[in-house]
């Protein structure tokens, strides 16, 4: 029997380092079923989710630790992914401080799950400021008005633009 299991891996980014955490998963008979992974500078993060026969755990971390990385793990209880809707949620607006404060805040208050969230600041000379823009992978289990939703958004600041997407 296979449990589903979520990695938590960091450390130093190298060539090869996504195949080798593949090898290692495959060695042990275990499947990916999703993944992220991000890198910086020369560190990574990644979350990897993985259905494994529990026998094999204790081993997987250990190979993954013998590759110098950081990873702690949680078993995941099953979803009923049917019943989950997912969007896209792009978000532009001129920077300001708290702006990633308000619109998780609005996000809470609509009951959304962050699945995913990209967002970067970019200078913009023209304007003598920076610009803040954003992309959200959201999901619920509940009903969504996005009509509401947008306007919710689109209180945090006038000069804010926001786009959703049903998946």
């Amino acid at each position: 029997m296979s449990n589903q299991i979520l990695l938590t891996i960091t450390g130093e980014y190298h060539v090869n380092l996504v195949n080798m955490l593949s090898e290692k998963t495959h060695a042990l008979e275990g499947k990916w079923l999703n993944s992220k992974i991000n890198h910086i500078d020369n560190q990574m993060a990644g979350l990897i989710k993985v259905e494994l026969d529990p026998q094999h755990l204790k081993q997987l971390i250990d190979d993954i630790k013998q590759l110098g990385l950081t990873v702690t793990w949680m078993e995941l209880p099953p979803i009923v992914e049917d019943q989950v809707t997912r969007f896209n949620l792009s978000i532009d607006a001129k920077d300001r401080l708290g702006l990633v404060k308000d619109i998780s805040a609005v996000l809470n208050d609509y009951d959304l799950q962050l699945q995913n969230m990209e967002c970067n600041r970019i200078g913009v000379p023209d304007i003598g400021g920076t610009v803040f823009t954003s992309h959200f992978h959201i999901s619920t289990v509940n009903p969504l008005d996005q009509d509401e939703l947008l306007k919710s958004l689109q209180q945090i600041s006038t000069d804010l633009v926001a786009d959703i997407k049903k998946l």
